[in-house]
């Protein structure tokens, strides 16, 4: 414990040497002791032995800043204030409205952090951990809406929205949506250049894979035929996945598939990247529904016909 008034009085060499002494060593221990020195000037440090903590003066001089708490439980530990959204612990240099803050203290139970802006008062982000649910022990939520690049759908970039929407957008408008909803409504959102592809949406008892269909899309518009000779060139086989040799599957080989039907099936026939690494083919078997109910209705009416002519020669 050393303390001073940091003023040197005038006196014999020993005695100035002694008080000198005791200046420097109140220095060298930031006027350590568990009251606050009996002279004090702005901007100067005291060590709080009472409470452990390294203070300093404030500019006004009315008033002492903790900086680090040397407790045991937090040896050196940084001393910052709880904070709140509209006074953040910690901020930029110059800038009031924004900062980082603790949530200790939002309940009994519950510590973490949040983001906020002061000028509204308002938490952006917050990530609390929360112990009153050991099923659910960290929770992230949103308190507004979140860009990572920007908030115009015609740059590039993510948003995660407060209500609970995903948004990766490109270009002219986002690519990928995912969307909480209720009972009813789309889940998952296909845009591009601006345009919905498709949606995965939910009811309370079902889920549809939906691809855009609208006939104010197409034009040129023809009925299919010839279906039922397509359908006969496209080969049916049985397989197992290399990956899974144990379970034998029907399906259809993709190159061969795109022959038939080219639009139901991606990539090229036996195409490799620069390092001659495969790039498999995909199917999308559902586009081949179109011809395989064409082809049965062209059955149909065969089967209608020949029932015809069958019952005209019965009848004699």
């Amino acid at each position: 414990m050393s303390q001073s008034d940091g003023v040197v009085p005038n006196g014999s060499g020993s005695f100035v040497r002694g008080n000198i002494n005791g200046q420097l060593a109140a220095v060298f221990t930031n006027h350590s002791g568990n009251s606050q020195p009996a002279t004090i000037l702005e901007h100067q440090w005291w060590y709080d032995e009472s409470a452990n903590i390294l203070k300093i003066r404030n500019d006004a001089d009315s008033g002492w800043l903790s900086v680090i708490d040397f407790n045991s439980a937090a040896e050196g530990a940084l001393y910052v204030p709880v904070g709140t959204a509209a006074a953040t612990a910690i901020r930029p240099a110059g800038d009031v409205n924004s900062g980082f803050f603790f949530r200790q203290g939002t309940s009994a139970a519950n510590d973490g952090y949040g983001f906020g802006y002061a000028m509204a008062g308002q938490e952006y982000l917050t990530l609390q951990a929360n112990t009153t649910d050991q099923s659910t022990p960290d929770l992230c939520w949103l308190s507004t809406d979140v860009s990572l690049s920007s908030n115009s759908a015609s740059q590039a970039g993510v948003q995660l929205t407060q209500s609970g929407r995903a948004i990766i957008q490109k270009d002219s408008g986002y690519v990928l949506g995912l969307n909480r909803t209720t009972n009813n409504g789309d889940m998952v959102l296909f845009n591009g250049q601006g345009s919905n592809r498709g949606a995965i949406a939910i009811t309370n008892t079902s889920v549809s894979y939906n691809t855009s269909s609208d006939y104010r899309l197409k034009e040129n518009v023809v009925e299919l035929t010839g279906a039922k000779a397509r359908l006969q060139q496209l080969p049916v086989k049985r397989f197992n996945f290399i990956a899974d040799p144990k379970t034998t599957v029907d399906g259809f080989l993709a190159h061969e598939a795109q022959a038939v039907v080219p639009e139901a099936v991606t990539g090229a026939h036996n195409e490799v990247d620069a390092a001659g690494n495969p790039v498999h083919q995909g199917i999308d078997q559902a586009k081949l529904v179109p011809l395989l109910t064409a082809a049965l209705q062209e059955a149909f009416a065969e089967i209608a016909a020949l029932t015809a002519r069958v019952e005209t020669l019965e009848a004699g």
